[in-house]
């Protein structure tokens, strides 16, 4: 019931609208901000720029939580309210060469690990991809996965298991579509008040049995049906609806059928009251109402806003996906590769202001190339780029950079995590007076994801690919060589 004191019912119904219309801000920071600069970890080369290393120079390889290191994806890390760190990620088993989704966790801030565990070890013969750790406001872990159907490309079923009180719940689903009508992306997240959220798009027809002909999917309907499901201990809430791009028509007559757009790499936030935002590659699909090439659309509220245009990110586009993040004033942001340009580069477009994007790092030198870029959210509104570049484009001369903003279009120097050029080795050994052979050994940065404890440190894992080459001359005659490499998955605390 609305009071009816006049001024008290003025402030009830802003309360109502401020929670059920406004994008939120983000959650009461009570964790102290530690610039990466003054972690023990960094120090600075002999150029003055800040890398991750010994007083020597010589690279800091981190904590290895991979355990068969032979194909490495998806990384992510989240700090449970307890203080434990929990890391999920996919790795290839070395003789079976199926795919798994793994969990550890530390309980003394990354000191010592738990044993991997094999979540998806019941799911035979059904390889995994994209997965994601949560922990919500009660201490509940969830890790979610996706599924990806045979046959169907770039479609996948979701599927979690949750971690309480010490007890792994079975696998459970998230969403049980058809083969031929399953998700096409998903993003999970906890929302501002600690639950976990989590949404995914998919074609509307199997929903909307109007936009379907002869019973059949048509090629025009785009996968742009947003769903959204609650995980509440182990049971995911019945999914709802919180988007559906415009219905057109294509044809006339007889041959009409319905059309609207398709969506890709959703990715964003919940607010307190579980309510998305999000911000997606949206694509007029070729047989459709308006075939149009990906644009970058903010959606909210079940309703499309700002459209961010960015130069064609060819493979980028499914694995360094533009970002939205929120900063400390409630301010939106989408962190994009710009991909263009003397020098490419990793942005920060604040989202409703005219102003230009702000360069969080970008590429040096004549041959400079990126990579890839991940972004993600940290408590108070505090934003973070984890940059793989290289500066020359030579050989074992990639990093990972490091760099966090809480807004106003302000980013800390980026730190050099990676610091391959320390670790980089090379032997050279007389083998006659007119043979040799010669060793180099380095490393090439890869995907990362971040965190915060509760004391402000930065918790980082980044996958890490490690090479070996030998080769043997003489007389001036290449007699032979080979390689290795390996890659690992590296826990760092700052």
């Amino acid at each position: 019931m609305i009071p009816k004191n006049n001024s008290v019912t003025a402030i009830y119904v802003i309360l109502i609208l401020l929670v059920s219309g406004s994008r939120g801000l983000p959650a009461p920071n009570t964790v102290p901000l530690r610039p990466l600069e003054q972690s023990a970890l960094v120090v600075k080369d002999r150029n003055g720029a800040l890398v991750v290393g010994k007083k020597d120079g010589s690279g800091f390889d981190g904590t290895k939580l991979s355990q068969y290191d032979t194909l490495i994806a998806s990384p992510s890390i989240a700090v449970a309210p307890d203080g434990t760190i929990h890391v999920a990620f996919i790795e290839q088993h070395r003789t079976t060469f199926a795919n798994a989704v793994y969990h550890r966790s530390s309980s003394d801030g990354g000191k010592t690990w738990t044993e991997a565990k094999n979540l998806s070890e019941d799911m035979v013969g059904i390889d995994v991809a994209h997965c994601q750790v949560l922990v919500d406001a009660r201490n509940r872990v969830y890790v979610i996965w996706g599924t990806p159907i045979g046959g169907v490309a770039a479609r996948s079923n979701q599927w979690f298991r949750e971690l309480e009180a010490g007890k792994w719940s079975t696998v459970k689903p998230v969403s049980e579509n058809a083969p031929d009508n399953s998700s096409r992306s998903f993003y999970a997240a906890v929302d501002a008040a600690g639950q976990a959220q989590v949404i995914w798009n998919m074609d509307p027809s199997d929903r909307h049995p109007e936009l379907m002909k002869n019973e059949q999917h048509l090629a025009s309907v785009g996968d742009g049906l947003v769903l959204q499901s609650t995980l509440d201990g182990t049971t995911a809430g019945k999914p709802r609806e919180v988007f559906l791009p415009v219905i057109g028509t294509v044809g006339t007559g007889g041959w009409a059928t319905p059309s609207c757009d398709a969506l890709d790499t959703l990715n964003g936030y919940f607010d307190s009251v579980g309510a998305a935002h999000f911000v997606a590659s949206v694509t007029g699909t070729m047989y459709g109402a308006n075939p149009h090439a990906p644009d970058y659309e903010l959606i909210e509220n079940g309703k499309t806003g700002q459209i961010i245009k960015l130069p064609d990110l060819s493979f980028h586009a499914t694995k360094d996906i533009p970002t939205l993040l929120l900063d400390a004033k409630g301010k939106q942001h989408v962190i994009a590769l710009f991909l263009a340009g003397d020098h490419p580069n990793v942005r920060d477009y604040l989202l409703g202001s005219d102003d230009e994007p702000t360069v969080i790092r970008a590429a040096v030198g004549l041959n400079g190339i990126i990579d890839g870029f991940q972004a993600y959210p940290g408590p108070g509104g505090r934003m973070v780029a984890i940059m793989q570049m290289n500066d020359t484009g030579e050989r074992s001369t990639d990093e990972n950079y490091v760099s966090i903003s809480t807004g106003d279009g302000k980013w800390s120097v980026p730190v050099n995590v990676s610091n391959n050029a320390g670790r980089k080795t090379y032997v050279s050994r007389a083998t006659s007076s007119q043979s040799q052979v010669s060793q180099e050994t380095g490393s090439k940065p890869g995907p990362g994801a971040v965190a915060f404890d509760a004391d402000g440190h930065l918790l980082l894992v980044s996958i890490t690919q490690e090479y070996g080459i030998v080769h043997s001359t003489a007389f001036g005659v290449n007699l032979g060589g080979g390689g290795s490499l390996t890659p690992t998955l590296r826990f760092l605390k700052f």
